[in-house]
């Protein structure tokens, strides 16, 4: 089902871009982990549910892009250079979310063992979000507490950064990529950050999406009014 929805997508943005044209394979990643919805018992990813669940609709309106809450850059990132984003939160309360994604080179094994906590990113990059003096930084899972919840800081085990803002306020923000250390054979790493702005759910309220095709369930009945749709 994953690998199929994601062929989609692939699709859809050929459709878009012109035949032969596809995103890259960080791309892809970034964006079923971007649009995931949550899965898990705690905000961010963790062990058990990764990074949620596949949301291909929300998928493919960020890649149709109707308006201007929502950018997907592909981009490389240059020895000693920190590439920068403006964008403007225009709704109050909103929810912002900027995840990157490379493809790192690969690393050096580690000796074979149970569950190795060796480091093997090559080249680390880092994803900040900033507005005046406040900086927002990246998830944080902790292999030695799996079970606690995500928390942020700098992420320095893998190659996937996701900076989440709740009740954003409506001025300007700017993203930033860097990186840690030297790029390998100081090479420009290739990345992809996809950024958006949402609009919180409504207060109170719970939306359901079900038909019953194939009748109610023992017990249901149909009772209209109230305001409902």
């Amino acid at each position: 089902n994953v690998s199929g929805s994601l062929l989609l997508l692939q699709q859809h943005w050929e459709n878009l871009k012109g035949t032969g044209n596809y995103l890259r394979a960080a791309t892809l990643k970034a964006l079923a982990i971007h649009t995931a919805d949550e899965a898990g018992p705690a905000p961010g990813p963790d062990y058990a549910f990764g990074g949620g669940l596949l949301n291909t609709l929300s998928a493919a309106e960020l890649i149709s892009g109707n308006d201007g809450d929502r950018m997907l850059i592909e981009d490389a990132l240059t020895e000693n250079v920190t590439d920068s984003f403006a964008f403007s939160v225009t709704s109050p309360d909103a929810i912002l979310t900027a995840t990157l994604v490379w493809a790192d080179p690969p690393g050096t094994p580690p000796t074979p063992s149970l569950d190795p906590t060796d480091l093997m990113l090559v080249n680390d990059l880092d994803l900040r979000i900033s507005r005046g003096g406040n900086t927002w930084t990246p998830w944080v899972l902790d292999p030695a507490n799996p079970q606690m919840a995500a928390t942020t800081g700098d992420n320095f085990r893998d190659n996937v950064e996701q900076v989440r803002i709740l009740d954003a306020d409506t001025c300007s923000y700017t993203g930033e990529v860097s990186h840690k250390g030297n790029l390998l054979d100081r090479h420009a790493q290739q990345y992809s950050l996809l950024i958006s702005v949402d609009s919180p759910p409504p207060s109170g309220a719970l939306r359901l999406d079900e038909e019953f095709s194939g009748g109610l369930p023992d017990g249901w009945c149909v009772e209209r009014g109230g305001g409902g749709g």
